[in-house]
This record gives structure tokens, sequence and C-alpha cells, in this order.
């Protein structure tokens, strides 16, 4: 009976939370604005820090990196900026793409 009871509360509580989101979101316009994206985030903190004390190996990887992680979030604009900023880091390391 206790398990019963424990699914159907916890269906209202569910029912409740969808509803409520649903109205959240239709009254809030057509989308909610982008989420960031803590692994771009954090991939962009790795190449300042590599701007900032690692060598030029240090720059081209890193900016590998945020590259790779805009394509993995389907950010093409950005993808593009960082694939140009990965070229010429790794240009000036010496490292041939």
């Amino acid at each position: 009976m206790k398990y019963r009871n424990l699914v159907l509360v916890m269906s209202v509580v569910l029912f409740g939370y969808s509803t409520v989101s649903f109205l959240y979101l239709s009254s809030a316009g057509n989308r909610p604005g982008p989420t960031p994206n803590r692994a771009i985030d954090d991939q962009v903190l790795q190449y300042n820090a590599a701007v900032k004390a690692g060598s030029l190996n240090d720059r081209c990887v890193q900016a590998g990196f945020v590259a790779s992680a805009y394509i993995q979030a389907k950010d093409e604009p950005n993808y593009q900026a960082w694939s140009g900023i990965r070229n010429n880091e790794c240009r000036a390391a010496g490292i041939a793409q």
C-alpha cells in the first residue's frame, strides 16, 4: 500500500511540474534563451590559461579543444571562429594543419 501511495504522489508531482513548465515556456515566448554550456566555458578558460602561461603548442592544442567543444554543441559560427584561432595558433607554433 505504501508503494502504491508513493507512486500516486510522484505521479501527481511530475504532472504538476510538467504543467507548470509548459505554461511557463508558453508564456515566455517561442523558446527559452540559450543554456550556458559548461564544457565550452571550461575549454575557453583552459585556452586563456595557456595564453597566459603556456607554450605555443599548448595554445594550439587548447584552441583546438575549444573548436571541438563548439562543433559538439552544433554552434557553427563559433566553431568557425575558433577554427581560425586554432589555425593561427598552430601556425605560430610551427604545427602543420
